[in-house]
């Protein structure tokens, strides 16, 4: 099983815009095979920092995601409304 853990800080005042652009994601991603989370949380003392949890069954299932339709259709969306490159790390579980 891995988890991966983004954060995303987001440009002033498209904090709103890039949460309901996210939430098209969810459903669809969490249909996929391999998926056992996928969930957006904001920072309570930084509103700009949301991050991104994700566990899936296996390293694989995260990369078939990627190259969804789904994703490649949204993704680019959300990225434009980043004031930053997104600070990802995939963590396999161990214990």
């Amino acid at each position: 099983m891995i988890q991966t853990i983004s954060k995303m800080i987001v440009k002033q005042g498209k904090v709103d815009e890039f949460i309901s652009i996210f939430k098209e994601m969810i459903e669809p991603t969490k249909d996929e095979q391999g998926c056992i989370q996928y969930e957006m949380y904001q920072d309570e003392d930084n509103p700009a920092l949301l991050i991104v949890l994700e566990q899936w069954n296996c390293r694989e299932d995260f990369d078939r995601h990627l190259e969804l339709e789904h994703f490649k259709k949204i993704a680019p969306k959300m990225v434009a409304l980043l004031s930053e490159e997104t600070d990802l790390n995939i963590a396999r579980l161990i214990a």
